[in-house]
C-alpha cells in the first residue's frame, strides 16, 4: 500500500493537468491536436513505427528531452518538464496514433536525462 501511494504521488503532477492539456500546451501548436501536423511542422504518424522498437522509443525520449533539428526547423526540447509529464506526453502520442506497446514510464525518461545533447545530435535510428 505504501509503494502504491508513493507511485500515485509521483504521477500526481502530470495527472492533475491531464495528458490532453499537457499535449495542447506543449505539442499541439506545431504537431496538431491529433498529431496530424500544422504546416510547416510535420505530423507524427510515422512515430508509430518508432514506438515498436527499443531504439525508436529511446529516440523519441531523446527528442522530447533535447529537441530535434529537422527540415521544418528546430523543435525545442522539454527537459524542464518532469519525467512523469514527458512519459504522459509520449503515452498520449501512442494513444493518438493507436500504437501498440508498453506505456512509457518515468524511469525511461530519467535514464536519458543529463546527457546535455544538442538537437542536431539526435539521430533517428
Amino acid at each position: 500500500m505504501k509503494r502504491l501511494l508513493s507511485l500515485l504521488l509521483l504521477f500526481l503532477p502530470a495527472l492533475a493537468q491531464g495528458p490532453e492539456a499537457l499535449w495542447a500546451k506543449t505539442c499541439a501548436q506545431c504537431h496538431g491536436e491529433k498529431a496530424q501536423g500544422v504546416r510547416p511542422y510535420p505530423g507524427l504518424g510515422e512515430a508509430a513505427s518508432l514506438l515498436a522498437t527499443p531504439e525508436g522509443r529511446r529516440y523519441l525520449v531523446l527528442v522530447v528531452l533535447y529537441g530535434k533539428k529537422g527540415a521544418s526547423g528546430l523543435m525545442p526540447g522539454f527537459a524542464q518538464l518532469k519525467d512523469e509529464e514527458l512519459a504522459a506526453l509520449l503515452n498520449h502520442l501512442m494513444a493518438l496514433l493507436k500504437a501498440k506497446g508498453e506505456p512509457f514510464k518515468p524511469e525511461e525518461i530519467k535514464k536519458e536525462r543529463g546527457q546535455n545533447l544538442a538537437p542536431d545530435q539526435i539521430k533517428r535510428p
